[in-house]
């Protein structure tokens, strides 16, 4: 059985991935996206979230707190002292190579509308009152938001720095199940995500981070 080789990020529910796009949609909050208006989450801002997930796994795997710095590095920090590296979560191969192609050869303008066409077809737009610092609706403060949708399946490439052990995909397992959580205004039920571990070979994710987030020994008879 091979070693998974990516993580796969569904949404379960709108959520903000806040930056810029390709062309601008006009919301006051934005969605980032790439060159070809294709929404992602950055790798530094999954990478985080995962790190968070590993700490919020040592509840229950206290035995792991030493595994964590190594494989996501220190709090904050954006140097080589991490084992495993994330990429990007991005929209499928096809769907990036089918908006390549649509794109190629065209005039700027046209490709402009292109890039705002595939932008629009993984977001919506949302308003609603901006919320003071008293939790009160602020009169007149009309805001708009550029969401992604739930059903969005992005996936991010894992790269090890030297060859990880049980332990280190135990814990990187474990992080993936307690990330339930991605974007901004969480707290309010926006982003929640499943995010799984999955292989070159197609196994079901669910089932492969399950297994590897088991200690060698249990759960196995």
């Amino acid at each position: 059985m091979s070693a998974p080789d990516r993580v796969v990020v569904r949404l379960a529910s709108p959520a903000l991935f806040v930056g810029a796009s390709a062309d601008g949609t006009g919301a006051d909050t934005d969605v980032v996206t790439d060159d070809h208006g294709a929404p992602y989450l950055p790798r530094h801002r999954l990478a985080a979230r995962l790190r968070a997930g590993a700490h919020r796994a040592l509840a229950v795997s206290p035995d792991l707190a030493g595994v964590v710095d190594e494989v996501f590095g220190r709090s904050r920090s954006h140097g080589r002292d991490r084992m495993l590296r994330v990429g990007h979560a991005v929209v499928g191969d096809a769907v990036r190579a089918a908006v390549a192609r649509a794109l190629a050869g065209r005039s700027e303008r046209a490709r402009a509308v292109l890039r705002r066409a595939v932008t629009d077809a993984h977001t919506a737009l949302e308003a609603g009152i901006e919320v003071g610092s008293d939790g009160a609706a602020e009169p007149g403060r009309l805001r708009t938001h550029r969401v992604l949708l739930p059903d969005l399946v992005l996936t991010s490439t894992l790269t090890w720095a030297e060859e990880p052990g049980p332990d280190h995909w135990r814990l990187v397992a474990r992080a993936c199940l307690a990330t339930t959580q991605i974007g901004l205004k969480g707290t309010r039920g926006r982003g929640r995500v499943d995010v799984r571990l999955a292989d070159p070979e197609g196994a079901d994710p669910d089932a492969l981070t399950l297994r590897l987030a088991v200690p060698p020994g249990e759960g196995r008879r």
